[in-house]
C-alpha cells in the first residue's frame, strides 16, 4: 500500500518515495506538515481494495466509519469526536468532497477515480471550512490534465460481483480546456440470508457520474465538477446479540419470547435474517462545485470555492433485528379499554424510516501570499455554509414499542399505541471569518498561528405526524408551510425552535525542521462545534432539553517526523501525543426516553416511569433517544507508524493508534428520569483504545509476463469499540491482493484480491443499543470477499 512520505529518503539503491498532501490547503510533503495525517493515492487505493468507508476503516488506524443507519449515512469518527445519531447535531468530523464539506446526513463519498484520500486528525478550523473538534477526511477527485488518457476497469467477484468504472481525460483546447468524464457502476448480491420478508441484505446497486473541466487561462485556473451519485438495495443486516433484564421487555411481558428469538438467530449466524418487513436503503446526490484560483503576482493570489448539493436519502432499517411480539402487559390494557370489541394486537420493539431531503450551498473565499522576503505565508478568508430543506425536509419514524391493534368497532378498525413519525425542517447557517500565518523566525524555526470568528445558527420547524406509521410504511409527506401554519390534519404538536452560537478558534504552533530528514512541531489548538436541537416539541420538565449547547476543546499536540537509513535501509518513523480537553460535551442518551406502562401523571419526570411527567409517549423524544450536555471529557494518546523499504522490491509498515477516553465531570441533570439514566450517556461514540494496522508489499519484476508483479498484505485489528451500554467485540483482519501490471507488455493490469481472508464474522457498529429496552443488536462486516478486476489504461 502507498504511504505518505514527504521527501525521499536518499540511499545508493532505496528511496521511500514522495506523496504530497494538501493538508494546510497547499501542496506540500506530509512529513514536513505539523497535523498527524494519513494519506492513501490513487495506487494505495486500488492495491488496498478500497470501495467503501469501511475498507477505508481498516487501511487507516484510530477512526471509525461505521454506518448510522446504513453505509451510505457513515458516521465519522476520530479521537472519539463524532456527531449526535439523532435530532440536529454538527458533526465533530466533517468529510470534504473536492474541499467543500459534506451534510451530516447520507455522506457517502463514491470511491472512484480518486487522486487521493487524506485524513486529518485533531480539531480543524482555521484552514477549513466548517469547525470541527475531531478531524477532518478529504476525499479528492482526480483533476482534468491536458493529454488525452484514461482507463477502463471491471471486477467480477463473490456474490455475483459485477463492477465497471473508467476515465477519459480529454483535451478540448490545447494547454487551456480539458475535460475528464468518470463513471462506475457497481452491483453485487446480498451476502446476508433474508429469511424473512424482502430481499437479501448488504447487496451493492450503486451508480456514479462525474463530468470534470479545466480551465487555464494566464494567470486563471477554474475547475468545474458535476457530480451524481445513486443507490439502492434492501438493506442491511442487523443481528440481535444480548437481551437485558429487568428492562422494557419485562414490562410488556415478552422477555422470554425475545431470548428464546434472539437464540435461535444466533444459532443461524450473523450472516442470516429474519426480518419483519421488507427493509431498504436508497440515497441520491448531486454535487455541484467550482474552484476558481487568480493569480495576482507571485506573491498574491484569490481562491474561491463553490459548493451545491442536494440529498435525497430515504432508509428503513428493522433496527432490533427481530420480528413482532403479542404483549400480555398491552393485551390486557386494550382489553379492559374495548372489551368485548377487541380482536388482536401485534408489539414491536424499535422499528425506524428516515428520510432526509436537503440542500446545501456552501462558499470559501481566500486570499494568499507572501511577505517579507518569503518569510511569512498568510491566508485571509470568509466561509458560508447554508443547509435547508428540500420539499419533505427529514422525517424520523422510529418507533419504540409500537402496537397495532383490531377492534370491531366501526371506524376503528386498526389502531396504534404511538407511532406518529417526527418532522424536522432545519435551516442551518455558519459564517465564519478567519485568517493564518506561518512566519520562519530562522531557516529552521517557524511559527504558526491561525484565527478564525465563527456564528452558527439555525431554525427549526418540527412536529408529529398526525398519523402513525406501522413497521416502515409511508408517513405523511408535507412540506415547511404546513409545519409553520400548524396544519393539524397533517402534523400536530408544531413549532418553531431556533438557537445561535459562536466561537472565537484558533491555534498557535512552532514547527522546527531540525534537519533536512527530521521535522518536529507543537501546536496548541481551541476548537468548536455548535449545538443542535432535539425533537418533537418538548413539555414539562424536558422542555430545557430542546435544544444543546455548543461544544468547545482545548488540545495539543506534538510530533515528531523522521527519515533515517539503518545499513543503507530508508526508514521512516513519525509520531504525534495529543490530549484534548473537551467542554460541554455532547453526548447521546441512547433508547429509553419514553414514558413507561400504566403512568400516573404527575407534571414533572419521574425517575425511571415518565421524561416529561404528561404520560403521553406522542411527546417523548424521537426514538426515544436525545442529544444533551452530558460534562466534561478528555482523550488522549498516540498515533505511531513506522515504514521500511528492505530491499528494491520489498517494502513494510506497521502503524498504530493508542487513545483512552476519560468523563472527567458529569453536569448534574435538573430532569429527574435523565439524571437516573445519566450514566447510560454516550460522549463517546465507537471509541477504541488500541487500532493496529500492518502492510506488506513486495514487487518484483516478472520478464515477459508483466513488468511488475506487486503483491500487497493488509492486517487490520482493532480493540474493542464502546458505545455506551454496547462493546462492539475486537477483532482482526488480513486483505491480500496481487496485481500484474502491464501485462505482456501491453497495457492491461490484472489484479486478484481477497478481503476478509480468514473469513471473520466481526461487528463494525451496533444498531440499538440500550439496557432500558433491553437489547443489544450489531451491524457485521463482510464475509470472505474475491474477485479480479482488469483494467485497461491508454
Amino acid at each position: 500500500m502507498a504511504q505518505a512520505p514527504a521527501e525521499q529518503v536518499k540511499t545508493e539503491n532505496l528511496t521511500l518515495e514522495e506523496v504530497i498532501v494538501s493538508a494546510r490547503r497547499t501542496d506540500e510533503g506530509a512529513q514536513s506538515v505539523p497535523v498527524t495525517v494519513d494519506v492513501l493515492d490513487a495506487n494505495g487505493l486500488r492495491e488496498a481494495t478500497i470501495v467503501s468507508t469501511t475498507d477505508l476503516q481498516q487501511a487507516v488506524p484510530g477512526i471509525f466509519l461505521g454506518g448510522s443507519g446504513g453505509p451510505q449515512n457513515p458516521l465519522y469518527v476520530i479521537r472519539g469526536q463524532s456527531k449526535g445519531l439523532i435530532g440536529t447535531t454538527s458533526p465533530a468530523v466533517v468529510s470534504y468532497y473536492a474541499e467543500v464539506p459534506q451534510p451530516a446526513w447520507g455522506s457517502a463519498v463514491p470511491q472512484y477515480d480518486m487522486a487521493n484520500i487524506q485524513v486529518l486528525k485533531g480539531p480543524q478550523g482555521t484552514l477549513f471550512g466548517r469547525n470541527t473538534t475531531g478531524g477532518a477526511i478529504l476525499y479528492s477527485p482526480t483533476t482534468p490534465m491536458h493529454e488525452l488518457s484514461g482507463y477502463v476497469d471491471a471486477t467480477l467477484g463473490r456474490y455475483n460481483q459485477r463492477r465497471l468504472q473508467g476515465a477519459a481525460n480529454i483535451p478540448l483546447i490545447e494547454d487551456k480546456v480539458a475535460v475528464r468524464l468518470a463513471a462506475d457502476l457497481h452491483r453485487r448480491d446480498g451476502y446476508v440470508k433474508n429469511i424473512g420478508e424482502g430481499g437479501d441484505l448488504d447487496a451493492v446497486d450503486t451508480r456514479a457520474f462525474r463530468l470534470s473541466l479545466l480551465a487555464d487561462f494566464n494567470r486563471l485556473h477554474n475547475v468545474f465538477i458535476y457530480d451524481e451519485f445513486s443507490s439502492d438495495n434492501d438493506g442491511f443486516n442487523i443481528h440481535p446479540v444480548t437481551v437485558y433484564e429487568p428492562s422494557g421487555l419485562n414490562q410488556l411481558g415478552i422477555a422470554d419470547e425475545v431470548k428464546a428469538d434472539v437464540a435461535r438467530l444466533k444459532a443461524l449466524g450473523p450472516r442470516v435474517n429474519d426480518s419483519a418487513f421488507s427493509q431498504h436503503e436508497r440515497n441520491d446526490r448531486t454535487t455541484v462545485v467550482n474552484r476558481t484560483e487568480f493569480e495576482f503576482n507571485d506573491n498574491l493570489r484569490l481562491l474561491n470555492i463553490f459548493g451545491y448539493q442536494l440529498t435525497d436519502l430515504d432508509y428503513a432499517p428493522n433496527i432490533d433485528g427481530l420480528g413482532l411480539y403479542k404483549s400480555p402487559a398491552v393485551e390486557q390494557g386494550l382489553m379492559a379499554g374495548f372489551g368485548a370489541a377487541y380482536k388482536d394486537s401485534q408489539t414491536s420493539i424499535v422499528k425506524a424510516r428516515l428520510i432526509d431531503k436537503t440542500k446545501q450551498i456552501s462558499n470559501e473565499l481566500q486570499l494568499r501570499g507572501n511577505a517579507f522576503e518569503d518569510r511569512l505565508d498568510w491566508l485571509v478568508g470568509a466561509f458560508y455554509l447554508k443547509n435547508k430543506p428540500d420539499e419533505v425536509g427529514q422525517i424520523n419514524a422510529t418507533t419504540v414499542f409500537q402496537t397495532r391493534y383490531e377492534t370491531t368497532i366501526p371506524g376503528m378498525e386498526v389502531g396504534y399505541t404511538n407511532g406518529g413519525a417526527q418532522h424536522f425542517f432545519l435551516t442551518d447557517e455558519s459564517r465564519a471569518i478567519f485568517a493564518h500565518g506561518e512566519y520562519d523566525l530562522t531557516e529552521d524555526l517557524a511559527v504558526e498561528v491561525g484565527v478564525r470568528y465563527t456564528e452558527d445558527e439555525f431554525e427549526l420547524c418540527l412536529g408529529s405526524d398526525a398519523k402513525p406509521q406501522w413497521l416502515a410504511s409511508d408517513p405523511t409527506f408535507l412540506d415547511e408551510s404546513a409545519c409553520r401554519s400548524g396544519d393539524t390534519s397533517v402534523i400536530k404538536n408544531s413549532a418553531v425552535v431556533s438557537d445561535s452560537s459562536d466561537a472565537l478558534t484558533w491555534s498557535v504552533g512552532l514547527n522546527w525542521q531540525a534537519t533536512e530528514d527530521v521535522f518536529a512541531y507543537g501546536v496548541v489548538r481551541h476548537g468548536y462545534r455548535a449545538g443542535g436541537a432535539n425533537g418533537p416539541i418538548f413539555s414539562g420538565d424536558l422542555k430545557n432539553y430542546q435544544t444543546f449547547s455548543a461544544e468547545e476543546v482545548d488540545d495539543f499536540e506534538i510530533g515528531i517526523k523522521a527519515d533515517w537509513h539503518v545499513n543503507d535501509i530508508p526508514v521512516r518513523t513519525n509520531a504525534s501525543y495529543f490530549y484534548g480537553e473537551y467542554t460541554n460535551a455532547q453526548g447521546d442518551l441512547a433508547g429509553g426516553v419514553t414514558t413507561a406502562r400504566n403512568c400516573t401523571p404527575t407534571g414533572s419526570a419521574q425517575a425511571g416511569v415518565d421524561p416529561d411527567g404528561d404520560c403521553s409517549a406522542g411527546n417523548d423524544p424521537t426514538g426515544g433517544a436525545i442529544v444533551l450536555n452530558v460534562g466534561d471529557t478528555s482523550v488522549s494518546g498516540v498515533d505511531m507508524a513506522v515504514s521500511a523499504r528492505l530491499t528494491q522490491g520489498l517494502t513494510v509498515s506497521l502503524n498504530a493508534t493508542v487513545q483512552d477516553a476519560d468523563v472527567d465531570k458529569v453536569y448534574t441533570q435538573e430532569n429527574a428520569f435523565i439524571e437516573a439514566k445519566i450514566d447510560g450517556v454516550i460522549p463517546f461514540l465507537y471509541f477504541t483504545n488500541t487500532v493496529i494496522q500492518a502492510n506488506v508489499n513486495y514487487s518484483v519484476p516478472v520478464g515477459k509476463v508483466a513488468d511488475d508483479l506487486s503483491l500487497n498484505l493488509n492486517y487490520y485489528k482493532t480493540s474493542a469499540a464502546d458505545k455506551g451500554d454496547t462493546d462492539i467485540p475486537a477483532y482482526d483482519l488480513i486483505n491480500l491482493r496481487a496485481d500484474l501490471y502491464r501485462v505482456a507488455s501491453t497495457n492491461i493490469d490484472v489484479g486478484v484480491f481477497v478481503n476478509n481472508v480468514t473469513d471473520e464474522e466481526y461487528a463494525i457498529s451496533s444498531s440499538i443499543s440500550s439496557r432500558a429496552l433491553g437489547l443489544d443488536s450489531l451491524v457485521y462486516g463482510p464475509p470472505r470477499l474475491f474477485g479480479v478486476d482488469v483494467r485497461y489504461t491508454f
